[in-house]
Parts: structure tokens; sequence; C-alpha cells
């Protein structure tokens, strides 16, 4: 894993948690093991921003609809919106992720 460089004092939230996922997305691309890639530092940082990342983790999930933040928006918001004959559907969480934060007033 490459160490995550510290943050710039000048960092806006937006950008810290770009810069997160992309080092999170970089460093765990060949990993299969959904430990492994929601254990990662960034992934960890990314969650201890807390409610403030939200509409930045909504606005990458609609892009990229990388369900795999499902983890980290479930210790944020502490909510479980995905059914349990949902998991494993990367696409099927992002949506019903994306789905819960619309109806929950969620802007992004």
């Amino acid at each position: 894993m490459t160490p995550i460089p510290a943050t710039p004092a000048a960092e806006n939230i937006e950008q810290r948690v770009v810069r997160l996922l992309a080092q999170w997305r970089r460093d765990t691309a060949y990993l299969s093991s959904s430990t492994q890639i929601t254990g990662h530092a960034a992934y960890q940082e990314l969650i201890a921003l807390g409610p403030a990342a939200l509409p930045f983790l909504f606005r990458d999930l609609e892009k990229t609809g990388d369900g795999h933040l499902w983890k980290a928006l479930t210790a944020i918001t502490g909510a479980h919106p995905v059914p349990a004959e949902a998991r494993g559907q990367i696409r099927k969480i992002a949506d019903t992720w994306l789905r819960w934060a619309r109806e929950n007033g969620h802007r992004w």
C-alpha cells in the first residue's frame, strides 16, 4: 500500500474526499478481499470525515456506481438500506444507496 500523504492545510473537504477516493481505488484496484478493500487507510479516513463527506461520496457513487462505498455510507449514516438479496450486486447496491440518499434529503 502507498502511504497517504499529509493533508495540505488548504485542502477543503471535497478535495480531500476526491484525493482519498483516488488513493483508495489506486491501492485496492487488484484486491478481491472486501475486508482489505474497506480496511484500507484511505477508506477509513473517508469514514472518519463523517457526514461532511456524504455529498461528495454520493456524487462519486452516482458517477462510478461503486457499491464498495456501502460500508463507509453505513458507518457514517447508520442506515442499512440494501436488502439482503442485493448483496454482492455492486450496481444494485449503489442504486439503492442513491435512492435512500434522495429520499432522506441528501443533495450533491
